[in-house]
């Protein structure tokens, strides 16, 4: 217990703005996180090691005192009570003391019960069972208690600083977690220390500085020309001017204007005037996350001579890792690791290791962990807290996730930070709800614009000079003029970019493609049914072709799916979607022409629109039924009622001038209107009807005191109304050895987590829609590695994927070129 104090002492001095703004004192906070596992000293958490009640001969008394059934297993619920009943001994006020009880006792990372004025009883606490044992368990408690709070010499009680709707509760909850993790490491505190006194203050200094959780030193007066290698332009210039402290701030731009570099400078120069502690940049895809950690890396690099580097951090990032970097504390040599063990190695070894250290890239999804009601959802609170956190791209999420977003800036900002939205098309009413401008709603603001708040005002918007703007020419055409279109360019040395809207559309045109260059032109795909692995090859590959260096460039054809669409560094000569939201469209066109070039194929930048297979004069006169049918795949995907705005904006359009008109055509397809078709009337009620849903659910998901939700990445943050399988994709299973389909191998252990394995099965991972499945039958050697639905597909050598429970209609083909396919049979017709 000390060690874990001592440990969240010394992390709690390495931010003194945040105890300042808590008003807190390292040894409260200290003694307070030691506390946590007061309730070890009970029976029920006593006889879960055998060994130790045999050397102390207590077996019999164990069976006697009958601990297995008459106690509570869970030491968590006995400190909640025992800690509550302490404190209220010291002074502190019951209504502040019954949420600092209730954390501690969650630092498994569920709240075991509700703040209650009166406390608790678990069962480990009544009279009976301590007289059986002759044990006065409470009064044990209650001393080593005392003893704790001697140690760390607390002066007052806390009065108000821990109330239930303060950040400072959840602060200290997720410090809590953190430290008991580090001070659990055997690495830095071995089973057999046991000093009380000034050895437990170095060691954890040793053990902090060892993870790199002390401040980053920053080198100071750094121009944005050497951070960056170019001057600012007028919208850099400004955001660097105007955000000078935390708050909330949203930076509108167009694409490639350079938000990016904005927003570092920002926090560079937060970093450096000693307010922030670091910094976050979320992003709406892992491939977008990629991208941005090689560039966060550059720019550490150039601020600091001590970082090492940036923590990429989403569902796969760990598999860049090459060795564990936790080691758990057990009781003994036959002892599996416990829950609490796995608990943290799963943040110190996985993608949530990056929240912890200094500066993180990766997706907002687990940022937003820390706002719904997922298992250690306040252990995210205490990782970002006092930071710089960058949200990119938020125009581009639905009701549900977007509700998430506005929870997570409040709480954000009520943890000290600085939030910096960028965005490049937002609508009036959304930037409006992140951050009022006071605006009258009927005037058109500038673009590019700054506009934000701080604790104590809200700023005048600060407009900027836009770019220079360019012609982009707007053509609809049907899907084979497309195909001619695209390789004309291609074979004129162009680089074509079709993006689609679902896997299977992209998989479908790219076979249609294979067909007709014959290997004379390069071909690719990209989507998000390839292993991990697989992947991250044909990412490295094409991102570097349609980038801004180009070596590789030449004739080629890259089908995709959204996920190029936004936040990667793409340059397309020819641009070829299918119909999406407005939002979305103009994202896509950011890949076209996006830098400057003096010898490109074609004369014009262009975008292909796929036509619909009706006209739009049809869809006015059509069901709402028929309307989401005819809109096929992509309905399921976007809102239909938003795709018939969209088109109606887009369809007479033969050119776009980029950046001029960005806002215009946003504000022109979500503006309500009232002349509109009764059926089109009838998809506007519906998505009305489900915007209000999405906002409900995502309300009731973040409720943190009622909720107990898993700690999945997407599964919690983005409203998946198509679940999902965990494949593992294998050539060969022989007993205990699994042949992958990356070609390597590795074995199941009986002794638990094996690093090695995990990253051979993560990387070999696919995700399955659960509905080609009759039942899932689930690997039991995978438990150990995969927290979800799973299974294991074995690839023959004709590609076929043989795995059990599938639907008799389904058949699942792999392979390295075109990914999972996913066949659906009616009879002998495909479909």
């Amino acid at each position: 217990m000390v060690n874990v104090g001592c440990v969240a002492k010394v992390i709690a001095e390495t931010r003194p703005e945040l105890l300042t703004r808590f008003n807190l004192l390292s040894n409260l906070v200290g003694a307070l996180a030691a506390l946590h596992d007061l309730g070890k000293i009970s029976p029920g958490f006593q006889r879960k090691c055998p060994e130790w009640l045999e050397q102390n001969g207590l077996l019999e008394i164990d069976r006697n005192g009958c601990w297995d059934t008459g106690t509570e297993p869970d030491h968590g619920k006995v400190s909640h009570a025992s800690i509550q009943d302490f404190l209220v001994k010291q002074g502190c006020p019951r209504k502040v003391v019954k949420h600092i009880a209730a954390i501690l006792g969650a630092h498994h990372g569920r709240l075991k019960y509700l703040p209650n004025d009166r406390g608790i009883r678990p069962p480990s606490i009544k009279p009976i069972v301590e007289s059986v044992s002759d044990i006065n368990w409470e009064t044990e408690r209650q001393e080593c208690a005392q003893r704790v709070w001697d140690f760390f010499a607390v002066g007052d009680c806390p009065k108000e600083e821990f109330s239930g709707d303060s950040f400072s509760i959840w602060w200290l909850a997720g410090l809590t977690s953190v430290a008991d993790w580090i001070g659990s490491d055997e690495r830095f505190f071995p089973a057999e220390f046991e000093v009380e006194g000034d050895d437990n203050l170095s060691r954890a200094h040793h053990a902090l500085e060892s993870i790199g959780f002390f401040p980053t030193v920053v080198i100071p007066n750094l121009s944005f020309e050497q951070i960056f290698g170019f001057s600012p332009n007028e919208m850099q210039t400004k955001a660097l001017s105007s955000i000078i402290e935390p708050g909330v701030y949203v930076i509108e731009a167009p694409m490639g204007m350079g938000k990016t570099e904005a927003a570092l400078g920002v926090a560079y120069n937060l970093l450096s005037a000693g307010k922030a502690g670091g910094i976050y940049f979320a992003l709406p895809t892992q491939a977008t996350s990629n991208r941005i950690h090689l560039r966060m890396d550059e720019f550490l690099r150039r601020i600091s001579s001590t970082v090492g580097g940036s923590r990429l951090i989403h569902g796969s990032s760990w598999l860049l890792k090459d060795e564990l970097e936790y080691k758990p504390a057990v009781n003994s040599a036959k002892e599996k690791p416990t829950e609490d063990a796995r608990g943290g190695r799963d943040w110190f070894v996985s993608a949530k290791r990056a929240l912890l250290a200094p500066f993180g890239v990766g997706t907002i999804d687990q940022a937003l962990l820390g706002v719904v009601a997922a298992k250690h959802f306040f252990v995210r609170h205490f990782a970002l807290a006092g930071k710089v956190v960058i949200l990119d791209e938020v125009h581009s999420y639905d009701l549900y996730t977007g509700t998430l977003i506005d929870k997570l800036i409040m709480t954000l900002e009520g943890l000290g930070c600085t939030v910096i939205v960028l965005s490049a098309t937002l609508t009036g009413k959304r930037r409006d709800q992140i951050v009022s401008t006071h605006a009258d709603e009927n005037v058109e603001l500038p673009y590019p614009l700054i506009s934000g708040r701080t604790e104590n005002n809200i700023l005048d918007p600060v407009s900027a000079a836009a770019p220079k703007s360019h012609n982009v020419e707007v053509e609809f055409r049907g899907s084979g003029a497309a195909v001619e279109g695209a390789l004309r360019t291609a074979r004129k040395g162009g680089a074509v970019l079709w993006i689609c809207n679902t896997v299977g559309t992209a998989q479908k045109y790219f076979n249609r493609f294979k067909g007709l260059v014959a290997g004379d032109l390069p071909l690719g795909l990209l989507h998000s049914r390839f292993p991990h692995w697989r992947r991250e090859e044909l990412e490295q590959n094409w991102m570097e072709r349609f980038g801004k260096e180009g070596e590789t460039r030449c004739g080629c054809i890259l089908v995709s799916t959204q996920i190029v669409e936004q936040s990667v560094d793409l340059d397309a000569d020819l641009l070829i979607t299918e119909l999406a939201p407005t939002d979305m469209l103009l994202q896509r066109i950011g890949r076209l022409w996006r830098h400057d070039r003096g010898n490109r194929p074609v004369a014009s930048s262009r975008i292909y629109i796929l036509e619909e297979e009706v006209s739009l004069n049809d869809l006015y006169g059509m069901s709402a039924e028929k309307i989401k049918k005819s809109l096929g795949n992509k309905s399921f995907v976007y809102d239909p009622y938003i795709l018939l705005r969209t088109l109606k904006v887009w369809r007479d359009r033969s050119e776009i001038l980029i950046p001029k008109e960005i806002r215009s055509v946003i504000e022109a397809t979500y503006q309500e209107l009232w002349d509109e078709p009764e059926q089109w009337q009838v998809l506007s009620d519906e998505n009305y009807a489900k915007t209000c849903a999405y906002r409900q659910k995502a309300l009731m998901s973040s409720n943190v005191w009622q909720a107990a939700l898993e700690d999945q990445e997407g599964v919690q943050t983005r409203l998946n109304e198509t679940p999902t399988v965990a494949m593992v994709l294998c050539r060969n299973i022989t007993g205990k050895e699994v042949q992958f389909v990356d070609d390597t191998s590795s074995e199941f252990s009986s002794d638990g987590f094996i690093f090695a394995m995990a990253k051979a099965v993560h990387r070999n991972l696919v995700k399955v829609p659960e509905y080609c499945f009759v039942h899932v039958e689930s690997c039991p050697e995978l438990d150990e590695y995969i927290y979800e639905k799973q299974c294991i597909g074995v690839v023959d050598k004709g590609g076929r994927v043989i795995v059990k429970g599938l639907k008799d209609k389904v058949r699942l083909h792999y392979s390295n070129e075109i990914g999972l396919y996913i066949e659906k049979l009616s009879g002998k017709e495909e479909v």
